[in-house]
């Protein structure tokens, strides 16, 4: 491995622990303490925020990035490669497939298996028709056993995969390397294979290697499903730290760490995270390759789906924080992992700071006794260092990136907070139902979806309409409540916009004209009629 230069990120998380110890204080010390149920929760949600970024101070302190090996032409091994499908559109499971055997590396030295979780014919056609196409490799297809069978281990994607495995002798005897990819994922950087083995052959401690994960998106992704700030920066530093997971596709296994591990666990909604875990705990490396080894041909961009999808990835992440096995992770690990399951309790903090403006500013309701100079004195370091750090996260990153990662954390905090009760709810023993997230869109008009976010929204626009028509903006206005509204306000008028993306009321309109012309040529001949 070979460490990153980040001396800014390490100079603003000093600052921001500086900061830190000058704000935390005195807000604890400031506390409004006849007003309990405002100021309570605020201390609450102030802390939170503040542990969580102290604790990526620390788990961002070092950063890593693998020197480069590749697999020498001519001495490629054998790779397994699975693609598990349920149910996506047979071109599409084609497109994924062919990007494989296309890729720079042997086709002979690839088995390819297509296991097949929706028993279709047509699926048995793809398989065929990649045969006739590419006879010099093995392509296979796969049928796991059903749903509730014994034989099955896992529901969902897990059973699928863990019947591969348990037929892996039939497919590739004596394999030494497993890639799993998505369905819906084609290969990105065409030495994928070559790379990201290489990884495995030159670090025989390593279990597995994740890259970068990107999708085919509208402009400005308004969804955010490129996530650049945690796939080209945070991954940098839980590479520097061992505390890389498995992301679900781009992603190179060793069979032997495999084997350990039991296969791919099933306790979780999806396999990806607690596979690694369970690796990490057991003193196995994960590497992180900045690579492009995964392009989804498609990703959420209506509400429905992108919501079940962030819900999922909240869900089993609680689970794990609060319930898995994490014996054997160094303090560092856990940090890390912690980290991750914070950032979804987070949401209860969003929830605070969106409402603490309507209460300010709609009913002079204050968390804090202070006067308006030393709440400025002691707030804006404060902020003013949490930029910094953000800011040298994200190292060169777009700052309409940043600007959208917050959109998605504030916007998504219902998502969460509905996420975090669903985990409490089913307990260790129980799991939440799963399905798999669908691969074509369904746009339509989802206002029930967001009225959360709506209701905070106009919330805050009518608080803040109410304190301007009775206070001076420029001699009495509480500036900093306003201030934040409007950030808040920006913030939440993405997800709101969300509910009807894709949607064109130009043809809405055209359909109700259209509704209204035939319904009142009905009535006109009625008339005549009778």
């Amino acid at each position: 491995m070979r460490g990153i230069s980040n001396w800014r990120l390490r100079l603003s998380g000093i600052a921001l622990v500086l900061a830190t110890g000058w704000y935390l204080p005195w807000v604890y010390a400031s506390l409004n303490w006849a007003l309990p149920w405002l100021a309570i929760p605020f201390a609450l949600a102030v802390t939170l925020a503040a542990v969580l970024m102290l604790i990526a101070v620390v788990t961002n302190w070092h950063r890593s990035v693998p020197v480069e090996r590749s697999v020498a032409h001519g001495l490629e091994p054998e790779v397994l490669v699975i693609i598990p499908t349920a149910g996506e559109p047979p071109a599409m499971v084609y497109a994924t497939a062919r990007s494989v055997l296309e890729q720079d590396y042997p086709v002979t030295r690839i088995r390819l298996v297509v296991s097949d979780d929706s028993h279709r014919a047509t699926i048995r056609e793809v398989v065929a028709r990649l045969r006739h196409e590419f006879p010099a490799s093995v392509v296979a297809y796969h049928e796991p056993p059903y749903r509730g069978d014994p034989a099955r281990r896992g529901a969902a994607k897990a059973g699928n995969l863990n019947s591969v495995l348990d037929a892996i002798d039939r497919y590739a005897p004596g394999v030494e390397f497993i890639e799993t990819r998505d369905a819906d994922d084609l290969v990105g950087d065409p030495t994928f294979l070559r790379q990201a083995i290489g990884q495995l052959q030159a670090n025989p401690a390593a279990a597995y290697v994740q890259t970068i994960k990107e999708a085919r998106v509208s402009p400005g992704d308004p969804f955010g499903n490129l996530e650049p700030l945690f796939y080209r920066r945070l991954m940098l530093s839980r590479n520097a730290t061992n505390s890389v997971f498995p992301c679900g596709s781009g992603l190179v296994w060793r069979r032997t760490a495999l084997e350990e591990i039991g296969g791919f666990p099933a306790w979780n909604l999806v396999e990806d995270l607690q596979s690694g875990v369970e690796a990490l705990r057991r003193g196995w490396r994960g590497i992180y390759l900045p690579i492009v080894g995964a392009i989804g041909q498609t990703a959420p961009e209506d509400v429905p789906n992108a919501m079940k999808q962030r819900g999922t990835w909240a869900i089993d992440t609680v689970r794990l924080m609060l319930w898995g096995n994490k014996r054997g992770l160094t303090l560092m690990q856990r940090l890390a992992f912690n980290e991750v399951g914070l950032f979804y309790a987070l949401s209860f903090a969003m929830l605070v700071f969106i409402l603490v403006p309507i209460f300010t500013l709609g009913f002079s309701a204050y968390p804090l006794v202070s006067t308006p100079i030393e709440y400025a004195v002691r707030l804006w370091p404060y902020v003013a260092a949490m930029e910094l750090m953000l800011i040298a996260v994200a190292d060169g990153i777009p700052y309409e990136e940043l600007w959208r990662f917050r959109q998605l954390l504030i916007g998504s905090a219902p998502i969460y907070l509905k996420a975090i009760w669903i985990a409490l709810r089913y307990g260790a023993h129980r799991k939440p139902g799963y399905r798999v997230t669908r691969k074509h869109h369904v746009h339509a008009i989802y206002l029930r979806e967001v009225w959360v976010q709506a209701v905070l929204l106009v919330g805050l626009v009518a608080a803040s309409g109410y304190h301007l028509a009775r206070q001076s903006l420029l001699l009495s206005a509480d500036l900093g409540s306003l201030f934040w509204a409007a950030f808040l306000i920006l913030a939440l008028s993405r997800p709101v916009r969300n509910a009807w993306f894709g949607v064109s009321f130009r043809e809405i309109a055209s359909g109700w004209v259209r509704q209204w012309v035939i319904g009142s040529a009905v009535v006109r001949l009625l008339t005549r009629l009778f």
